[in-house]
């Protein structure tokens, strides 16, 4: 009898304050039944589903951010990138916190540094890092938290450094992070050994250009890493090419051209 007293008395309880809820903000009910159809869309990856629910939400109540936030993943996922970065953009001004979830927060920083939104996928990222606990998905989220932070330029390098050096700190052999890693090393001018090693493990791999292609940073931060990989092997005129291309546009074009002048 006290169960069956407690459940009545929460579900009262619940039921009064949708009812508060409602009155407060008109609409409210509504918009939660849209954003919840939407979010059970998305995750059966009905996406066409779940961008109208969203949008039925949105023109609810614009001024949420779950909804914004819902449409903009589902854009991602189905390849609209423009759309999604909007949409996530959108989100992130009504409420940064809504982004800090940290299923939706790392999903909304792959796709925007995909898209190329690098300095607003840097810090929902490394909001989302301060809040996870350990596990294999942020020791990969470390690494893509390196990328966009070094595609910045020179005032993020030694923070993506970090980065990098944490995501190798759980996972020695990955890649990924070991190229980057070198990359950002390269580039602190420190005439060490440590970021040649790491390019001749990566070019050991054999997988150099599959690995390139795959990272979501610009074309310039490509041929950077390409770079770094060619001179640690030895190939002096297959980097200084790759420099080339680096040294033509990006925040890093000037330490690009520098390297080329001191190779000469």
């Amino acid at each position: 009898m006290l169960a069956l007293l407690l459940v009545l008395t929460a579900t009262s309880a619940a039921s009064a304050s949708d009812f508060w809820d409602e009155v407060k903000t008109p609409g409210l009910r509504a918009y939660r039944h849209d954003v919840s159809r939407a979010r059970m869309a998305l995750r059966a990856r009905r996406l066409a589903q779940a961008r109208d629910a969203a949008s039925a939400a949105i023109e609810r109540l614009p001024t949420r951010p779950e909804a914004w936030l819902v449409r903009g993943l589902a854009a991602g996922e189905a390849g609209d990138l423009a759309s999604c970065a909007g949409d996530l953009e959108r989100a992130h001004a009504v409420d940064a916190a809504a982004l800090e979830d940290p299923v939706d927060g790392a999903r909304a920083g792959e796709l925007l540094a995909r898209a190329g939104r690098h300095e607003l996928a840097a810090e929902i990222l490394g909001r989302i890092l301060a809040r996870m606990r350990a596990s294999d998905g942020r020791r990969g989220l470390y690494a893509l938290y390196g990328d966009v932070l070094l595609s910045l330029g020179p005032s993020r390098r030694a923070e993506a450094e970090r980065a990098y050096r944490e995501a190798l700190r759980t996972a020695p052999h990955d890649p990924r992070a070991a190229l980057g890693l070198a990359l950002a090393l390269r580039r602190s001018d420190a005439d060490d050994e440590e970021w040649r090693e790491l390019g001749r493990r990566v070019a050991a791999l054999g997988r150099l250009d599959a690995l390139l292609l795959g990272l979501d940073v610009p074309e310039v931060e490509r041929s950077a890493r390409r770079a770094v990989v060619l001179e640690a092997v030895g190939d002096a005129r297959g980097a200084r090419a790759a420099w080339a291309s680096v040294a033509s546009r990006g925040p890093w074009a000037e330490h690009a051209r520098t390297i080329l002048e001191a190779g000469r």
